[in-house]
């Protein structure tokens, strides 16, 4: 049995270069998948948004800012402790590594990083 090929006559040839016209269009996979990246984002920040409009939190640790502030506050052991514990990794750390810019900057680094932390909470 001996198949014939046939020639597509004028209509199908016109379907056929609409069909490749078209498809030019068609995005790439690497252009959806950034796409649905993207429509994610923007639903998350949508939903964040909404979600969090009314939200009026009440501060749990109130009745025991006083002893907190004590406890923790500028001058306190506390306080002193970490300085003493940050300073004791900084040594170690140019100790071991021989590297003492990187140990001071270190220690700098998180002398900075506890002082900003206690005033962002409130200490």
């Amino acid at each position: 049995m001996t198949t014939k090929t046939q020639q597509p006559n004028a209509q199908q040839s016109e379907v056929n270069e609409e069909i490749l016209r078209l498809a030019k269009h068609i995005p790439s996979d690497s252009t959806i998948k950034i796409m649905r990246f993207t429509f994610l984002i923007i639903i998350c920040v949508v939903a964040t948004l909404l979600l969090s409009w009314d939200v009026h939190a009440i501060d749990i640790f109130a009745p025991a800012k006083n002893e907190i502030v004590d406890t923790v506050g500028t001058g306190s052991t506390a306080q002193f402790a970490i300085l003493v514990a940050g300073l004791c990794v900084g040594a170690l750390t140019g100790f071991l590594t021989r590297d003492w810019g990187k140990a001071i900057g270190g220690f700098i680094v998180g002398i900075i990083f506890v002082n900003v932390g206690l005033k962002v909470v409130g200490l």
